[in-house]
Order: C-alpha cells, then sequence, then structure tokens
C-alpha cells in the first residue's frame, strides 16, 4: 500500500471513529440527560432510537447520492452536517431539541458511512482491499469502545455535554483531512436515482410504530389514537412492497424481494440486535441507578462487551470460510439467546455479576453474527447487487435494533411508573429482565431462521 493510499485510509479511519463514538459514547449519558432535562425513561430512548433511524433509513440513500456526486463530496457534506448537528446537540435545551439534533446527526452518518467503505475499496489495489476495510472496521469499532470511556470523562468533569464537544472535533478533524488527502472524483453514475417514495414510506412506517410503542403506556394501549397509530404503520409496511415495485431503482430491487436466501440472511442481521441495543441502553443505567455507580465508573463496566464487539469482526472473518456462515449464525444466536436468558433471572443484589455474562456471551455471539450475516447477505445476491446487499443489511440491522428498544422500553416503563425513588433501582432491575424476554424471544426467532438457510445458494444464486 503506497503512501497516499495508507493516508486516504488514516482519513477514512478518523471519520468511521467518529461514526463509532457517537453511537455508543451517547448511550452512557441517558441518567445524566434524564437528570438535567427532566425526561423519563421512555423519552430519553429516542436519543438512541432516532438516531439509529435515520442513520438507518438513509444508508442506501447515502451510497447512492455518493455513485452520483462523488464519495469525497458527500463526505464533506455528511461531516459538516454532523458538526452542524452535535453542535446542536451540545447547546441543547430541552430532551425535545436533543433529539432533533440527534437524528440530524444520524443524517450525517447515513452520508458518510456508505462512502466511507465505498472509497475504502477503490482507494487500494485489489489485494490490499480487505486490509482496508479491516483497517476502516477497526477505525469505527475502536470508537464504540472508547465512545463511552469519553462521554464518562465528560461526565465526570461535570457535564455531559463535553462528549458532543467532542463530536465537534473529531467532525473537524475528518473534515480538514478529507480535503487534504481525499482525491476529488468525477461524478459518475449519473443514471442513478433515489427513492424518495420508499423513503417516505418506509420512514412513517417505522416512526409510526416506535412512537406508538413509546406513547402506549401513557395514552392506553386500546385508544383510539394509538389504534390509529398502529393501522397507519401497518398499511405502510404492506404498501412498501408495492411501492418498491413501481419505481425506478427502489430502496430494495424486486429481484431481492423474492430471493428467499437473501431475505433470511437479510433478518439473522437484526433479530439479535435488540439484545445489544438494549444492552448499550439499560446495562449503564443499571450500574448508575441500581448499583449506584458513577458515569466514568460505568462506562468502564462496559468495556467487556465493547472490547469483544470490536475483535469480533477479526474473529468472525476468519472463521466465515474454514466453518461457514450457517454454523457461525447458528453458534451466534445461541450465544446471544442464552446472554439475553440471563438476564431474565437477574437479581439485583449480584450487582455487576448480574450482567457481566450476558455481556460476555452476547458479545461473544454478535461476534460470530454480525460479520457472517452481512458476508453471507452479499453472498446471496449476483455481484452487481452486492452494494446494495450490503447497505440493506446494515438499514434492516439499525432499524430492527430501535424496534427492539422501543418495545423493552414500553415493558419497561410499565414496571417503573409511579414507582419510589426509594424503590427505583429495583423496580429497574425487574423492569431490564423483563424487557429481555422480547430480546430473547428475537433471538430464537433468529435460530429458527438460520436454520432454514439453504448454505450451498449463498454463493451459487443468480438473477
Amino acid at each position: 500500500m503506497g503512501k497516499d493510499a495508507k493516508l486516504v485510509i488514516a482519513t477514512l479511519m478518523v471519520v468511521a471513529f467518529t461514526i463509532g463514538t457517537d453511537f455508543t459514547g451517547a448511550l452512557i449519558l441517558v441518567t445524566a440527560i434524564e437528570r438535567e432535562l427532566s425526561a423519563d425513561i421512555t423519552t430519553t430512548q429516542w436519543v438512541l432510537n432516532i438516531y439509529a433511524l435515520s442513520f438507518g433509513v438513509l444508508m442506501v440513500t447515502g451510497g447512492r447520492l455518493g455513485d452520483m456526486y462523488g464519495h469525497r463530496h458527500q463526505i464533506l457534506i455528511g461531516a459538516a452536517i454532523f458538526l452542524v448537528a452535535s453542535i446542536g446537540c451540545f447547546l441543547a435545551p430541552s430532551i425535545g431539541w436533543l433529539i432533533a439534533a440527534r437524528a440530524v446527526q444520524g443524517v450525517g452518518a447515513a452520508l458518510l458511512w456508505p462512502c466511507v467503505l465505498a472509497l475504502g475499496t477503490t482507494s487500494v489495489d485489489d489485494d490490499k482491499r480487505g486490509l482496508a476495510i479491516g483497517l476502516i472496521l477497526a477505525g469505527i469499532t475502536s470508537g464504540n469502545v472508547i465512545g463511552p470511556l469519553i462521554a464518562g470523562v465528560a461526565t465526570w468533569l461535570g457535564d455531559w455535554r463535553l462528549f458532543f464537544l467532542f463530536n465537534c472535533v473529531t467532525a473537524v478533524l475528518s473534515i480538514v483531512l478529507a480535503l487534504r488527502f481525499l482525491k476529488k472524483e468525477t461524478p459518475g453514475k449519473v443514471e442513478e436515482r433515489v427513492d424518495f417514495a420508499g423513503m417516505a414510506v418506509l420512514g412513517v412506517a417505522l416512526l409510526a410504530l416506535l412512537y406508538s410503542l413509546d406513547v402506549g403506556a401513557d395514552w392506553g394501549w386500546t385508544s383510539p389514537t394509538l389504534l390509529g397509530l398502529f393501522v397507519l404503520s401497518a398499511v405502510m409496511f404492506i404498501a412498501f412492497p408495492f411501492v418498491e415495485y413501481r419505481v425506478k431503482q427502489p430502496l430494495m430491487p424486486p429481484s431481492l424481494m423474492r430471493n428467499r436466501e437473501f431475505l433470511l440472511v437479510l433478518s439473522t442481521n437484526g433479530l439479535l440486535i435488540p439484545s445489544l441495543f438494549i444492552a448499550f441502553l439499560y446495562f449503564p443505567q443499571f450500574m448508575q441507578k441500581t448499583m449506584g455507580w458513577s458515569v466514568l465508573q460505568s462506562s468502564f463496566g462496559m468495556v467487556p462487551l465493547m472490547v469483544l464487539l470490536s475483535v469480533g469482526s477479526i474473529l468472525g472473518g476468519r472463521l466465515y470460510a474454514p466453518i461457514g456462515p450457517k454454523r457461525l449464525l447458528l453458534a451466534g444466536y445461541v450465544l446471544v439467546a442464552i446472554g439475553a436468558g440471563t438476564i431474565i433471572f437477574v437479581m439485583p443484589a449480584w450487582g455487576y455479576f448480574a450482567i457481566l455474562p450476558a455481556m460476555l456471551l452476547m458479545g461473544l455471539g454478535a461476534t460470530l453474527c454480525v460479520g457472517t450475516a452481512g458476508t453471507a447477505a452479499v453472498s446471496a445476491v449476483p455481484p452487481k447487487r452486492a452494494g446494495v446487499a450490503g447497505g440493506l443489511s446494515f438499514m434492516v440491522h439499525l432499524c430492527i435494533g430501535a424496534l427492539g428498544v422501543a418495545g423493552a422500553t414500553a415493558i419497561m416503563h410499565a414496571q417503573t411508573a409511579g414507582v419510589a425513588q426509594a424503590e427505583a433501582g429495583t423496580a429497574f432491575a425487574t423492569g431490564m429482565s423483563h424487557a429481555y424476554w422480547l430480546a430473547g424471544a428475537l433471538a430464537i426467532l433468529g435460530i429458527l431462521v438460520v436454520m432454514a438457510i439453504d448454505e450451498r445458494k449463498l454463493q451459487t444464486v443468480q438473477e
């Protein structure tokens, strides 16, 4: 790899690191945000959910815009949007403002990530592509690990907003490095089109369902307005494939909708994610609310899970060929299901050891599944659909994760609403254990889906 290529990859690693720190670090701050902005648990879940939703739904579009106007161009725009949104988070006077700013951060990340991957594969020789992508993934996973520590230090210094100031610094650094080391490109596939109709329908479907789960306990699960939101979500989900059949370049091409193996492996990249997202959101709160740990202590408490996830892409990649995707996915899903099961029987008196086994089991299970599922999704389609398949895989990953968190939070709210302050820690632990029934059920469903995959078709599928 030449000097210029090394500088390009180093720049892309900084951009990836910026995205990685933002995703996990903000979740450590939930308790501090609740306290300062007078928000409840059903509202603060949107700090995660709105980011994941905007990031996921716009992921494929970000890749297409990069193809149309140049990946460097979109990285600069995405980083600028991310910077402005980070300033908005830093200055947020209310929880609503913070959630809106997080949504815009997700837009910036959606423009950045697919273009980072695209430049990573086109800036080096063919024999170095694996190394380049591995380094970029190391950048984002390092951010996943370090993000909670940065958030913990920010709170230890006296203000959770300092974390978003750090986002501003890394966003500015990303822009400076991109201007200096990423070469201008000639705009490419001018025939590409953005599927605004598909984005709108899918976005409304997901947002209506997430909001329904958020307000259900307050409005009453049988209230006419809430039932109307559920109906709207269902109608939009049903309408989505019909819309996709009619647009010129849909988010999800009809040929992929008819591809059984692709749909199966696509779902395997999502059904385990609620277990992880719930852990990201609730384990730090468990350490703070039930165990009495500080934000900084709880950020270090999350290190075992984050380290396992950061090294997992390397482990999963090396085992993919000799073991095969189906066995890896099955082993990973079994570990995640067992990890979720340990939380169901959690006892607050066990303290940190109530969640440590789950972190180890789910972290190891995810290392076997996430990269494997993404690779299998790409393998299940013709080469010309590989980019779309990769984008859809990550979109499903984020959207199912957000839906899982919304459902878990509805369960959690039912357990903690109206509980006296003295009993809040015990009630939180109970609510978390009940919420993991949902995560465990989805992991078991994932086991059944994996067993239905015909591994032979992952390499032989035709358009």
